[in-house]
């Protein structure tokens, strides 16, 4: 049977198009010295990278979240592509979410392969705020980490989607809003554990729409400089952001996450655009686990992962720019400068903390509460002095270009009025 069109599907077709009628008009130049000097401003932004001393009793993985495999109809890639991207990735943990099908509870991959920890999951369609054309955005419901007491028998359809959310959670699984600024009716968000707040593939589609001469640039040099033409990928989201920190406002817990929604199904004149390997490095939700009282260099269980992450002890960054492994967001004691709370908790005790932040090289810091930027300054650290209760997250950047690129969101720390 063939497989359905998809808006992937029909952007493909879309790319390949516009890349032919380019290349037959004689578009073919590319600026490879530009492309050389972006190599090059890259790699010293990477070079001046150092470790942070670690957080004791808290471990940094480095993961991906919202990935599809030949179990979803709209990719063919098969376990060894997935878990060989992962490896050139140097992630710590996989998170599959395929569109939903029984298959994946009998062929599914989940468990330990080396030192990768694989979550198995789902992705179901949530419906879309425009009934047809490419500008239509459709949200979905990514669940994942469910024990083995939903059956192969279980049934999506049999259930109207609040119950489908709770019937996930029910068996033990998270729950994130998929493609977030699709969501048509808000009280979803209420729902669930979180959201996207950043995703690959939507972020391509609108951009090779709006710069057709990507895809020239992809085909002619791609062998070359494949890592330099998706840098443009990275750019600050400000909708979904802003979105978020509306619901954080309003005292809801959500926990933001990266939805690299790798397919690897996307190609120009015959050449990859999506390989695992790179899609699994542009992006990366890390995860900091709790192993205090555990000296064992063994991979943390997926349950210990699955709960830092229900908690919001995590953080997004753009690592095609540069690893941002070791950057800490916290709150400290005033007097001791002991860690009081972790990203995603709540305090509400006195005196109000600190709140610290250590990036491993030198970039641009901004605070941020309720939404708005409160301070920003550039460096490596950073010792901030609330201005009050409200809720805290950091963002990072880092200079490339002649302009500041998002490189690092953090989960925000939540001060009560009671400190």
């Amino acid at each position: 049977m063939p497989r359905p069109i998809t808006r992937r599907g029909l952007l493909a077709s879309v790319i390949h198009a516009a890349g032919v009628a380019m290349l037959a008009a004689g578009s073919g130049c590319t600026a490879k010295g530009s492309l050389q000097a972006l190599r090059e401003e890259v790699q010293a932004l990477q070079g001046a990278r150092v470790a942070v001393p670690p957080l004791p009793g808290f471990r940094d993985l480095r993961g991906v979240i919202h990935t599809h495999s030949y179990l979803s109809s709209d990719s063919d890639g098969r376990p060894e592509e997935f878990l060989t991207g992962a490896q050139q990735a140097k992630l710590d943990y996989l998170v599959i979410t395929d569109h939903f099908d029984p298959r994946i509870f009998i062929e599914g991959l989940k468990g330990q392969y080396g030192d990768l920890t694989v979550i198995h999951g789902a992705e179901f369609p949530l419906g879309c705020t425009r009934k047809r054309g490419l500008a239509r955005r459709c949200a979905s419901i990514l669940g994942f980490g469910f024990g083995p007491s939903i059956v192969p028998t279980f049934s999506p359809d049999a259930y109207s989607k609040p119950e489908l959310i709770a019937q996930i959670k029910r068996h033990g699984g998270l729950v994130f809003l998929g493609h977030a600024r699709g969501v048509s009716d808000p009280q979803y968000f209420g729902m669930v554990h979180g959201m996207e707040v950043f995703n690959i593939a939507d972020t391509m589609r609108e951009q090779y729409l709006s710069f057709p001469e990507f895809m020239v640039d992809l085909f002619v040099t791609q062998q070359e400089y494949h890592e330099e033409l998706l840098l443009s990928v990275i750019e600050r989201p400000n909708w979904l952001l802003a979105r978020w920190d509306r619901l954080t406002r309003a005292g809801h817990r959500v926990v933001g996450i990266g939805g690299n929604d790798a397919h690897q199904n996307l190609s120009v004149l015959g050449v990859l655009v999506d390989p695992y390997g790179l899609v699994y490095r542009i992006l990366n939700t890390h995860v900091l686990v709790d192993v205090q009282g555990s000296e064992s260099p063994a991979p943390p269980s997926t349950q210990v992962l699955l709960a830092a992450l229900r908690q919001g002890r995590c953080y997004l960054a753009f690592s095609l720019l540069c690893d941002a492994s070791g950057f800490q967001f916290y709150a400290a004691d005033p007097r001791s400068g002991r860690p009081v709370a972790m990203m995603g908790a709540v305090w509400e005790h006195v005196p109000c903390p600190q709140l610290v932040v250590r990036l491993p090289r030198v970039g641009a810091i901004e605070i941020i509460k309720n939404g708005v930027p409160e301070f920003r300054t550039v460096g490596r650290e950073l010792e901030y002095t609330p201005s009050g209760p409200g809720v805290y997250r950091v963002e990072a950047f880092l200079k490339l270009q002649r302009r500041w690129r998002s490189w690092i969101i953090s989960n925000p720390i939540y001060l009560l009025p009671g400190c």
